[in-house]
C-alpha cells in the first residue's frame, strides 16, 4: 500500500499530459469532442490526484482547494458523455443546451458554499444528516453509471448511423472509444471497491488499473481521424437527413424518386463509382444532382438498405469477378480489396463472408472444385 499514493501520482501526471495533448491536438481534428474530452481527461487526473494530496495532508493544509477538487469530480462523466455527444453528431457548434449536464457540480458547489466561507460544514439533525451524508455518497456513483450507459449507447447508435452516409466505417467507427468505456467500467468498478466494499486485493490493482487505462486512451485518442470530413454545406446536408420508416410519409415524389434511381444504376453500372475507395453520401449526392436526403431515401426505399450496404454489395461482386479472373494471380487479398472499392483487409474479408457465406480463398478454392467436376 506504501507504493499506492505515488503510482496514482504518477497516473494523474500522466492523465494531466494526455489532457493537455488531446486540447492541443483538438485544432487538427474533432475540434469540439476533443476539448471535452481533453477536459474530461485533465479532471480525471484531478480525482486521482486526491489521494496522494490526501497522504500528504493537504486537506489539512489547503482545505477549500482540497474540496474544490472533490467538487470538479462531478464534471468528470458530463465531459466524457458531451465528448461522445461531439463525436458523433454533424454539428460543429458548442451548444448552450449541453450547459445542463453541469447541474449537478453547480448543485454541489452552492451546497458547499459555507464551507468555503467558513470553514465549517452545515450541521444537521442526526436523521437529516442521515439523508444527507447518503445523498452525497451515492450522487457521484450515481451520476458515473448514468454517463457511461448513455455514452455506451451514443457509441452504439454511431455505428448504424454512419453506415447511412460512409461506404468505409473502419477508420471513423469510434470502437477506440467504445473499447476505452469498456476499460473505464473497470476503473469505475475499481472505484466503486475504494467507496463500498475495501477487497484488498483489488485496492492493490486499482492504481495499476488506472493507469493502464491512461496509456490504452492516449494511444487511440492521439491516432484518431476527423470523423466527419465534409464541407459545412455537406455536414448540413447530412443532418437534414431524416430517419427512414416504411408507414412515414415520402420524402420524394415518384417522378424524382424514378428519375434518381435511373442516374444511380448508371453510375453503379456503368461507371462504377462504387470502385472510389472514399465514396460517401454527399459524394453520390453530388454526382446525381440530388441532395443526402434524397439520395438516402432512394436507397432506403427502393433497395431496402443503407448506404454502407448498398454500395458494399456492388463491391462484393466486383471482387467475386476479380477473384475468378487473371487478376488472382496477379494480385494478392488486398490488392483485391483495394481493386473493388474497400479500403481495408479486414473489413473486405468479414464484408465478403456476410454476403457470400465464404471468405475470399474459400471461395476460388470452391469455384475450382465445381469447375473440376464440372458442374
Amino acid at each position: 500500500m506504501m507504493n499506492f499514493p505515488m503510482i496514482m501520482g504518477i497516473t494523474s501526471g500522466a492523465a494531466f499530459l494526455l489532457g493537455f495533448l488531446l486540447l492541443a491536438h483538438s485544432r487538427k481534428v474533432n475540434l469540439i469532442a476533443n476539448i471535452y474530452l481533453g477536459l474530461f481527461v485533465i479532471t480525471l487526473g484531478l480525482a486521482m490526484l486526491e489521494i496522494p494530496l490526501f497522504y500528504q495532508s493537504y486537506h489539512l493544509k489547503h482545505p477549500n482547494l482540497f474540496e474544490m477538487i472533490g467538487l470538479i469530480r462531478f464534471l468528470t462523466a458530463p465531459f466524457l458523455y458531451i465528448s461522445i455527444l461531439y463525436f458523433t453528431s454533424f454539428h460543429k457548434k458548442i451548444e448552450k443546451k449541453n450547459l445542463w449536464h453541469f447541474l449537478p457540480f453547480l448543485i454541489f458547489l452552492i451546497f458547499r458554499f459555507p464551507f468555503f466561507i467558513t470553514g465549517k460544514n452545515i450541521e444537521f439533525s442526526y436523521e437529516t444528516g442521515r439523508v444527507v451524508f447518503f445523498i452525497l455518497k451515492t450522487a457521484l456513483p450515481l451520476q458515473a453509471i448514468i454517463y457511461w450507459y448513455l455514452s455506451f449507447r451514443r457509441l452504439q447508435n454511431h455505428l448504424k448511423n454512419i453506415r447511412e452516409f460512409s461506404s468505409s466505417t473502419e477508420e471513423i467507427n469510434l470502437f477506440w472509444l467504445k473499447y476505452f468505456l469498456l476499460v473505464l467500467l473497470f476503473i469505475v468498478i475499481a472505484w466503486f471497491n475504494l467507496i463500498f466494499f475495501n477487497l484488498t486485493d483489488l485496492i492493490e490493482c486499482t492504481p495499476f488499473i488506472y493507469l493502464l487505462s491512461i496509456f490504452f486512451l492516449a494511444y487511440f485518442s492521439l491516432q484518431q481521424k476527423e470523423i466527419f470530413d465534409f464541407s459545412k454545406s455537406e455536414l448540413n446536408d447530412l443532418s437534414a437527413i431524416k430517419e427512414y420508416k416504411k408507414e412515414s410519409p415520402k420524402r420524394v415524389s415518384d417522378t424524382r424518386l424514378i428519375e434518381i434511381d435511373e442516374k444511380l444504376k448508371l453510375l453503379m453500372n456503368s461507371e462504377k463509382l462504387y470502385l472510389d475507395n472514399d465514396l460517401s453520401l454527399p459524394k453520390l449526392a453530388k454526382h446525381l444532382n440530388s441532395s443526402c436526403n434524397e439520395t438516402s431515401f432512394v436507397i432506403n426505399e427502393l433497395y431496402g438498405d443503407n448506404f454502407y450496404n448498398f454500395i458494399n454489395k456492388y463491391r462484393i461482386e466486383e471482387a467475386k469477378n476479380l477473384l475468378l479472373s487473371e487478376k488472382y494471380n496477379q494480385l494478392n487479398i488486398l490488392g483485391i480489396a483495394y481493386e473493388s472499392g474497400f479500403n481495408s483487409k479486414t473489413t473486405f474479408n468479414t464484408t465478403f463472408k456476410k454476403h457470400t457465406g465464404y471468405s475470399p480463398t474459400e471461395f476460388v478454392k470452391r469455384h475450382k472444385i465445381i469447375e473440376e467436376k464440372g458442374f
